[in-house]
């Protein structure tokens, strides 16, 4: 009996492994994604990609195969489906969808889905849309390269067979400024030979964090009906914040002078041009 028992039980150490052998043999990968984010940019930036499912089957197996690919939150995790790219500590946040509207996001629970159709060969290849989105006007955002990698976990054939890929994300925040609040007039109400006038008005600037910029003006200096002025920046230099920076453009007439109004109420303008450096 112990000899019976022992060609047995190697029998069916040699059966086994063929019963619960999977022909199907699979791999998932994606080229991941790249986009340029300006942080000033009140849409959504939204960039379509691909993942690229390839399997092999033998004649004994089945023409079609179901097949399901996870992703994770990739190496900077928030919490939910939330994915975030690194720079150095500063961190963007953006997140994996299926479907160009982000209305469907692909990670955690939610799984992309289909049937790989062999159609007579011993390979197939399926290839899947995603969409990488990330959220408008994020601030604190320095300008840089942002880098994350997510790992993508392929469950496919009658036995549940796992194979995983990489998808690499880069987003670059370009070094951008934006004349967000335009400057106003600047009013003198001047009478003639009469005192000293000072004006002024107020824009606002929005820059990429960290990024330094310069501001000045066409002219800092005119005559309007005669009448001298001078225009100054009192900060003409400034370093980007990722939200809007206020600054003002202050104007002064001086006193005692006559001007080339003839009548009791003259108005005139003069257009000055502002220009940001960066």
């Amino acid at each position: 009996m112990r000899r019976a028992f022992a060609i047995v039980a190697a029998l069916l150490a040699v059966l086994a492994p063929a019963a619960a052998c999977a022909a199907y043999n699979c791999s998932v990968s994606s080229p991941g994604f790249s986009a340029a984010y300006d942080p000033a940019s009140r849409a959504t930036n939204v960039t379509q990609t691909q993942l690229t499912i390839t399997c092999t089957r033998s004649l004994s197996d089945a023409s079609t195969m179901d097949w399901t690919v996870r992703a994770n939150n990739g190496l900077n995790p928030r919490g939910g489906n939330r994915n975030r790219a690194s720079f150095g500590r500063s961190l963007v946040n953006y997140d994996l969808y299926q479907d160009g509207g982000c209305g469907a996001q692909w990670g955690g629970n939610a799984t992309l889905t289909g049937t790989l159709d062999f159609s007579g060969s011993l390979s197939a290849t399926d290839t899947v849309d995603y969409w990488g989105c990330i959220p408008a006007r994020q601030t604190g955002l320095r300008a840089g390269t942002y880098t994350d990698l997510v790992t993508m976990m392929l469950t496919y054939g009658p036995f549940s067979s796992l194979a995983t890929g990489t998808l690499p994300v880069t987003i670059v925040t370009p070094a951008s400024c934006q004349l967000t609040t335009a400057p106003g007039n600047i009013v003198f109400n001047y009478t003639a030979f009469g005192s000293a006038v000072n004006a002024s008005t107020s824009y606002g600037v929005t820059c990429t964090t960290y990024l330094p910029y310069s501001m000045a003006l066409d002219a800092t200096s005119g005559t309007i009906l005669g009448l001298n002025y001078t225009l100054s920046l009192p900060a003409p230099d400034a370093t980007g914040t990722g939200v809007e920076q206020t600054f003002a453009i202050d104007g002064s007439m001086a006193a005692g002078q006559g001007g080339t109004c003839g009548s009791g109420t003259c108005t005139a303008s003069q257009a000055r041009t502002l220009t940001v450096t960066y």
